[in-house]
Formats: structure tokens, C-alpha cells, sequence
């Protein structure tokens, strides 16, 4: 696929800064991670982020369906306009929502990098099964849940980062359900206080941990076995993904690898922190960022992806 020139990027500068701010805002593992890119996949990048940030707040501040409805109505407008070539982007106005220049950003991401409209889709589905929430039963449950909400974000980036996205999906799925695994193991105590259990029923029972153990907030050892039974299929899972960094385009590899690098590294801080994931949210720290963004660098030096 030949990326068309990327210039009209710069007419909606503002947009993409708006864009940028949320993730800088939101995450700054990511920020730290695909800041590394080339100016415009970055910005490309930000708009996606921007667009899964939205649907993530209407569920978990506002919870209203009826957002999550109008994205979806949104991005079907959005496909039919990107399909008939008829995309006619106004500059911003004082009085219009702050957000439409998200979709600004998006509408031109669309286009420049041929973005498959499927996943976005997918995502609204997922946050749609967070308003109507359930705590899945099994192993399989789960994953069926973090692809709709995570590995689904991940073929929204492929395009952005690699010229032979079709060929390397199911690792792309992967590292993003190994994101929302890291996610759901740092957030236990956060997800309970909202009334959630991403845990699956069969995974807590096979560890006797019960709703009202988790909510007591103990590290007991049954409580550790379980979160590192759980984190061992986050790391499978991360390790699985790195088979697809040879087909990521060379200028976007240090990027990814360093994001799935910074964000693995949360179940190591969690360990160091004695399994403390009931009060406040894990963070690494911003000098273990800067090294693992060297790490990242040296594996492809050697292009070795088992760090």
C-alpha cells in the first residue's frame, strides 16, 4: 500500500494537538512509546487513541449508551464519506463541541492510511458490554471481551505502522489482549469499587478467592498464585505478539516495542510493590521508561524479541 503524502496533516495541526493532550493526559506509557514515531504516524496514532478514549468515558463516567450509540452513528457517516470520496473537512469554530476535532483527526487518519472501519466498530460493542456488565465465566470469556476492547485496538493501529497489516493481525490481537490483562491485573481494586470483576469465575474458584475476599483487599498467597496465574497468560501473550515486529514498518518497530515493553513492565512494578493493586494505580516509573525505550532499541539492534 502507498501512503499518500501526508501534508494536509499540518492544515489540522490543532486537532491532532487536541488529540495528542488526551493521551499525554490518559497514558502516558503510550505517549512516552509512540511520541518515538514519525511526526505524522504519531498524529495518526493520537486520533485513534483520542476516538478509544471517548468511547472509554462514556461508559465509565457518563455511562450512557446513547454516546456510545451517536459514535457508532458517527463512524457509519464517517465510512460512507471515506467510501464515496466526498469528505469535506471544515477548519474549527469558536462555538462547535472541542471534540469534533477528534473526528477531524480520525476522518483524515482515515484516509491517509487506509484504516478498516471494522474494528472501531468492534470497540463499540465491547464498551457496550461494559455497560451491561458481566463477569465472565471462563478463560475464553475473557479473551472473547479484551479483543473487543483492546485487540480490536490494534488492528485500528496496524495500518498506521505496517505496510503488510493484513498478514500479521492475530499477533496485533494479541499484544492488545495482552494489554487488557496487564489492565484488568493492575485495576483490581478500582474495577471492585466501580462493581466489577474482570477475573473469570472459574479462575477465582480454582484459587478459592470469593467477591468479598478480593474486596477485603489481602495479598494472601491464594490471592498472589491467582494474579500470577493470570499474569503468566499476559506475558505468553506479549511474548506471542513480538513475531509480527519484522513485518512492522522499520520506522514504527522501536515504537511498538517500547510501548509492549513499558506496559509489560507494570506486572513487574506490581511485583516489586508486593501485589498492592487495591489502592492507588500502578505507574512506572518515568527513568525506567527512558531505559526500556534503550532496550527496545538494542533488541532490534539484535533483532532479538524475547526481552
Amino acid at each position: 500500500m502507498t501512503v499518500k503524502s501526508l501534508s494536509v496533516f499540518d492544515e489540522y495541526d490543532n486537532d491532532f494537538l487536541y488529540c495528542e493532550a488526551i493521551i499525554k493526559k490518559h497514558s502516558k506509557n503510550f505517549h512516552t512509546a509512540f511520541s518515538q514515531l514519525p511526526k505524522d504516524k504519531a498524529r495518526a496514532v493520537y486520533a485513534v487513541y483520542a476516538f478509544c478514549r471517548r468511547a472509554d468515558d462514556a461508559v465509565d463516567e457518563k455511562q450512557d449508551p446513547l454516546l456510545i450509540e451517536a459514535m457508532k452513528k458517527r463512524l457509519e457517516e464517517m465510512q460512507k464519506q471515506v467510501s464515496d470520496d466526498t469528505i469535506d473537512l471544515p477548519q474549527a469554530v469558536k462555538e462547535e463541541d472541542p471534540d469534533e476535532a477528534i473526528w477531524r483527526a480520525l476522518t483524515l487518519s482515515f484516509q491517509q492510511f487506509d484504516l478498516q472501519f471494522q474494528p472501531f466498530f468492534d470497540l463499540l460493542v465491547g464498551q457496550k458490554q461494559d455497560l451491561d456488565f458481566q463477569q465472565p465465566t471462563s478463560e475464553k470469556e475473557l479473551s472473547d471481551y479484551s479483543y473487543y476492547v483492546a485487540g480490536s485496538v490494534g488492528l485500528m493501529l496496524l495500518p498506521i505502522l505496517s505496510q503488510a497489516a493484513a498478514a500479521i493481525q492475530e499477533p496485533a490481537i494479541k499484544l492488545g489482549e495482552a494489554m487488557q490483562r496487564t489492565n484488568i491485573l493492575r485495576d483490581i481494586g478500582e474495577d471492585l469499587r466501580m462493581g466489577r470483576i474482570y477475573l473469570p469465575q472459574t479462575v477465582l474458584a480454582q484459587y478459592n478467592l470469593s467477591r468479598e475476599a478480593l474486596a477485603a483487599g489481602n495479598q494472601n498467597p491464594q490471592f498472589i498464585e491467582m494474579w500470577e496465574h493470570e499474569a503468566q497468560l499476559a506475558e505468553t501473550l506479549y511474548q506471542e505478539s513480538f513475531v509480527m515486529m519484522p513485518q512492522i514498518d522499520e520506522d514504527c518497530r522501536e515504537a511498538l516495542l517500547a510501548a509492549a515493553l513499558i506496559y509489560r513492565e507494570i506486572l513487574t512494578v506490581i511485583r516489586k510493590n508486593n501485589y498492592q493493586v487495591f489502592a492507588e494505580k500502578t505507574a512506572v516509573p518515568k527513568q525506567r521508561k527512558i531505559q526500556l525505550l534503550f532496550t527496545a532499541k538494542k533488541m532490534l539492534r539484535q533483532e532479538r524479541w524475547e526481552g
